[in-house]
């Protein structure tokens, strides 16, 4: 299994072996009798356990753990209230609406195994802060959890969700293949480990071959997910905003949609969060998937037939095609019951009316 990296930039995203489990039952050994256990189970222990150890298989770990570290990196242990607000998190964002559109038995048996939260950001020798690390699906480790916001969607999205929702999509195409006609598309233009160099971050050139970030171009495995994922976190406005017409009098830059409806529907992207990144840059899940393929409205060359928009699209309807045929899951069903949980989340719907926010910093049963 490849192994892939994460890099968060402004412009784009990003069961375990039996001895990872704390073992409750380890003792110290006096004169032939046991005096004192050792890793004695704590609360949060005892949560990840039923919650999801023996329920999905997934092992979630934030002890350090020196083997299941990378000294390329220099990685810090997770803080144990920040490790409880990921476990609420990761219980109600995500496993919560896959379980919901799927089944436990099918969360079990597909999804990636193993969650290692690191503490603060890692970063690569550019200074580029590194998301998280993986390896093809399976084992995931995030970083900077201790600074984790807990009620801001956005931060989550770009930090942690988008990269789950990723990963686990691994899991699916690896069981069951797609369509060899998905990576047909946009095959003269997969870089491999060269994506990082191959592509222009400022004019983002890569949205017209058809990729809607620019590490989809490692492969169309890469593809696939990030595509997958993006759509999950981008708005969409012919599915969220109610706005569309077909009056060029309402709609004067011809983009399908009223103007003063669609400019009032993205004022309340805010009632969800700040827009804007602790470095000054806008969240990439503040993003609306319309704009976005705006921009990938041209040819990356003059002799190719389609757009990159065009790609885009005819990527999405295989995926689509592909995720209800092969797995029985609507990818807009799912799309729409995790972002049912965003008022939540943030304490508002998303036309700014107050609701009870959910409350991540306490374990519940």
């Amino acid at each position: 299994m490849k192994k892939i990296l994460y890099i968060f930039l402004a412009l784009s995203f990003l069961g375990c072996d039996n001895d990872d489990k704390l073992a409750d039952e380890s003792v110290i050994i006096r004169n032939g009798e046991e005096s004192q256990s050792l890793n004695l189970q704590n609360d949060l222990d005892k949560y990840l356990d039923e919650t999801f150890a023996k329920p999905y298989n997934i092992q979630i770990l934030y002890r350090f753990l020196e083997r299941e570290i990378s000294r390329i990196y220099t990685y810090t242990p997770t803080k144990y209230n920040k490790a409880i607000e990921f476990a609420n998190v990761f219980n109600y964002l995500f496993i919560e609406p896959y379980v919901k559109l799927t089944s436990k038995p099918f969360m079990k048996e597909h999804s990636f195994n193993t969650l290692i939260l690191i503490g603060e950001p890692a970063f690569n020798p550019t200074g580029t802060k590194l998301v998280g690390l993986a390896a093809a699906g399976i084992k995931i480790h995030l970083t900077d959890i201790n600074h984790l916001e807990p009620n801001n969607i956005y931060w989550l999205n770009d930090n942690i969700l988008a990269t789950l929702y990723h990963e686990n999509a691994h899991t699916w195409h690896q069981a069951k293949l797609y369509t060899t006609d998905y990576e047909k598309i946009s095959a003269s233009d997969y870089k491999n480990d060269r994506w990082v160099n191959e592509w222009n971050l400022n004019t983002k050139n890569y949205l017209r071959a058809g990729f809607i970030t620019a590490y989809s171009s490692f492969d169309h495995d890469e593809d696939f997910v990030e595509l997958l994922a993006r759509y999950i976190v981008y708005y969409n406005a012919t599915l969220d905003c109610n706005c569309a017409t077909t009056d060029s009098s309402l709609d004067t830059n011809g983009d399908g949609f009223n103007d003063a409806l669609y400019t009032a529907w993205k004022a309340k992207f805010s009632n969800y969060g700040n827009l804007i990144s602790e470095d000054y840059t806008p969240y990439e899940s503040t993003s609306v998937w319309e704009e976005v393929l705006k921009k990938a409205d041209r040819k990356i060359r003059p002799t190719e037939t389609y757009t990159g928009k065009q790609k885009i699209e005819q990527k999405i309807a295989i995926m689509k095609k592909y995720l209800q045929d092969e797995w029985n899951i609507n990818l807009d069903e799912l799309r729409a019951e995790i972002r049912s949980r965003y008022p939540y989340v943030a304490g508002k719907t998303f036309d700014g009316v107050p609701v009870q926010r959910k409350d991540f910093t306490r374990l519940t049963r």
